[in-house]
């Protein structure tokens, strides 16, 4: 009952001389009909997306709650030298961060006839492969001849792998094996349910058009549990054994993706933004990143474009009917295009509750952006896919039951069967999904640290 709209009891009946009859006089008789809406209105927004992954169209059933998928990483490695011997000579041996196991047969990276260029633009000839104390050790000469030196080559330089070089009538090299490192992921099996009696069932409510508030409830539960996915996807964390649980966006690209951080006081700038595309370009990502966006973060980043729209660079209508503000829906930077979209659960203190002053390990994600390459690998596979368990035709994606006992939502609760005497019924929800992500190197995070 509205608060307001009964009195307290006792209620007041019976003929009296009331003159004039004023308002508390009837209403303590219960027979005001309050005033009450009859729609219901959310305090919090509730967020109700879809699994972001839905969204973009990538999802692909698999057939065991475990599954894996193939990498392949840089085909072409450098190192960093660790120790230098005869350094000021013409054959300089230097020893490298690589393993070297010969006698199991692994003879770490470098080849005879390979061609290395140090910090100093200085190339040299590998001579000479061995190896000590489980490291690889190259004897390298000079490409235009002559002695080395300290400004040339030295201990903590890195050196690169640029080509190879032979003499006329010599023999191959030797050949090296390239091998694909597994990444995999669980399925993780999301669980809601509601169970409501007979008699509340077919009780009348205020709400609405006086429908059961059952109705709400599966509503809202239905809802929720769309949540609980995206959630999952979102910030899942992997547990491979026991109770499993799916490793999400956030979790991959934290520990692969490109990490750039800047100060909560001044907010994130432009020349943020410029620094973490140029650091995303050499990881060969897609022209486009949707990037998902704090609220604070996208205030900042709004602000950090705003010359952009002085003296009428953005009009926002004619002549004379001109609206101040700003309306940044993307940028454009060393040909990346990205788009910013505001993500609600970074800012649902029920789901990141922290708000405090950022640090290294603690996160405010009001403060904090994601990006995301929503594009494909060179043989057209989705980098972010949504799997969920299915076979022979028996899917888990998403699962609605309803157990009826002596009633049912559907009706027919007069006769027929049930599938138990409890006087009332059951609804479950099961899902059993998880997320592939591919090259998270391609992604990252720009957020405040300080």
């Amino acid at each position: 009952m509205p608060a307001q709209g009964y009195p307290t009891p006792p209620l007041v009946g019976g003929t009296t001389v009331r003159n004039p009859i004023l308002e508390g006089y009837v209403f303590q008789s219960g027979i005001h009909d309050p005033e009450h809406s009859k729609i219901l209105t959310y305090k919090y927004p509730q967020y109700y997306m879809t699994a972001l992954l839905d969204k973009i169209g990538a999802a692909s059933p698999v057939a065991q709650d475990k599954f894996s998928w193939s990498i392949m990483d840089r085909t072409r490695k450098g190192a960093s030298v660790t120790a230098v011997a005869n350094g000021t000579t013409a054959t300089a041996t230097l020893t490298l961060n690589i393993t070297s196991a010969v006698a199991s047969g692994d003879k770490g990276y470098f080849i005879v006839g390979d061609v290395i260029r140090t910090e100093a633009g200085e190339l040299g000839r590998v001579t000479v492969v061995s190896e000590a104390g489980g490291f690889q050790t190259i004897d390298v000469v000079r490409v235009l001849g002559g002695n080395w030196s300290t400004a040339l080559i030295n201990t903590g330089y890195v050196i690169g792998h640029v080509f190879e070089a032979f003499g006329e009538g010599t023999n191959g090299p030797e050949g090296r094996l390239f091998l694909p490192v597994e990444d995999f992921n669980v399925t993780t099996i999301l669980k809601r349910a509601v169970k409501i009696s007979g008699s509340e069932f077919t009780n009348r409510t205020i709400l609405g058009e006086g429908k059961a508030w059952y109705w709400t409830v599966e509503d809202i539960l239905m809802k929720e549990f769309a949540r609980d996915r995206e959630l999952l996807v979102m910030f899942g964390e992997k547990s491979s054994t026991g109770v499993l649980v799916s490793k999400g966006i956030l979790s991959w690209v934290t520990g692969e993706g490109i990490i750039n951080g800047y100060s909560s006081t001044t907010g994130v700038t432009e020349q943020d933004i410029q620094d973490h595309i140029e650091d995303l370009l050499p990881e060969g990502g897609s022209n486009e990143y949707l990037v998902l966006c704090g609220s604070r973060f996208l205030a900042k980043a709004q602000a950090a474009l705003k010359d952009y729209a002085i003296q009428g660079a953005i009009n926002y209508g004619s002549l004379g009917k001109n609206m101040a503000g700003l309306d940044f829906a993307g940028y454009r930077f060393l040909g990346k295009t990205v788009y910013f979209a505001y993500y609600e659960l970074f800012n649902d203190s029920a789901v990141v509750p922290y708000a405090g002053t950022p640090s290294a390990s603690k996160i405010k994600f009001s403060d904090f952006s994601l990006w995301l390459d929503l594009g494909s690998d060179s043989a057209g596979q989705k980098l972010i896919s949504l799997k969920y368990k299915e076979h022979g035709g028996q899917q888990r994606k998403f699962i609605h039951k309803v157990i009826a006992g002596m009633m049912s939502p559907n009706g027919g609760s007069e006769g027929g069967f049930a599938a138990s005497s409890f006087d009332g019924f059951e609804v479950q929800l099961l899902s059993e999904i998880g997320v592939e992500l591919r090259l998270a190197n391609r992604m990252g995070i720009l957020r405040a640290n300080s």
